[in-house]
């Protein structure tokens, strides 16, 4: 690690702290000032008494002033400390988060792997087959993919996988359960045609440049040119495209998980907002915030790499 790419980093950590302050101290307050009440939806309306009420709120430090409130759990966070969550009264928020977050980005990894380890491939292709028949086609047969919706691709997939093949069963049964491979699919497939088009679009743009065609005249194996120096320069719109899908894996997808009945991150956030849950919500909402500041600062990492004329900090500007 040279002393520009320390430096590099050193500022944007420097920058990031402000920057994540700034969003806690807003997130806290919105979900604060929201209606609800998570006393209210312990108890319930048959259960409900004032002292009881006022207890636990004392109990969860929802009495103090907002700004204590803020205060103590900035401190607890700091420290890796998640706080408490009012729905699932005998657990931490940690206990809650962590394990349905692995859940969610466990899936989201495999699909996010599937979904550029097809799309790169076939938008190079793609792009290399301009002018025929082969271009279109599998471009529009990718789109057509991607235009089915969920309720429709989902009894296909079962029906051909579960039914008609018998590889798999039907329900979640663990993520190492050979079931998880038709929410696998459901989350990667669709989402190839995007990659493929992007990378079709890069190819292109890079393909008639100068330094191309200055390495056939060299007398370079065409594969070469393609890897060597057209793939790799065309990566580059490619690495912003996965460095902000990264953020995304611990998010989980909604509708997977409700229709698949996946205990993960997705599903858990709906159901805290919902009750409300305070301290999940904010938790899930710095994890987030976070995982974005890293993955933007690692695409202007790997801009550099891949092209060393692109300067630290102007990698996308």
């Amino acid at each position: 690690m040279g002393p520009g790419l320390t430096g590099y980093l050193i500022r944007r950590v420097l920058w990031a702290v402000p920057v994540l302050f700034i969003i806690s101290v807003a997130v806290f307050w919105i979900v604060r000032a929201a209606p609800g009440d998570p006393v209210d939806s312990i108890l319930g309306r048959d259960f409900y008494s004032e002292e009881q009420a006022e207890q636990l709120r004392d109990k969860y430090g929802y009495s103090d002033p907002l700004p204590v409130q803020y205060w103590k759990w900035l401190k607890n966070f700091s420290q890796g400390d998640l706080g408490i969550s009012t729905r699932h009264r005998d657990f931490t928020a940690n206990e809650i988060i962590l394990p349905k977050m692995r859940i969610s980005a466990t899936l989201g990894i495999i699909a996010l792997v599937i979904t550029f380890g097809l799309g790169i491939p076939v938008g190079i292709y793609a792009a290399l087959a301009r002018g025929t028949i082969l271009d279109p086609l599998m471009i529009s047969t990718w789109l057509m993919i991607d235009a089915i919706p969920y309720f429709v691709m989902i009894p296909v997939i079962q029906w051909l996988l579960a039914i008609k093949l018998g590889l798999i069963g039907l329900g979640y049964e663990g993520l190492t359960s050979p079931n998880i491979i038709v929410p696998i699919l459901l989350l990667s497939l669709p989402a190839v045609a995007g990659v493929a088009r992007i990378m079709r679009a890069s190819i292109l743009s890079v393909i008639d440049e100068d330094y191309v065609r200055t390495a056939r005249s060299k007398g370079l194996r065409e594969s070469t040119v393609i890897f060597t120096h057209v793939a790799r320069n065309a990566m580059l719109p490619m690495i912003t495209v996965i460095g902000l899908s990264l953020p995304g894996l611990a998010g989980g997808s909604l509708f997977v998980e409700l229709f698949f009945g996946i205990p993960g991150i997705a599903r858990e956030s709906l159901d805290a907002v919902l009750a409300p849950d305070f301290d999940v919500i904010l938790a899930l909402t710095m994890i987030s915030s976070i995982l974005f500041v890293v993955a933007n600062i690692l695409i202007d990492i790997a801009y550099a790499i891949i092209d060393p004329r692109v300067r630290l900090g102007e990698a996308r500007g």
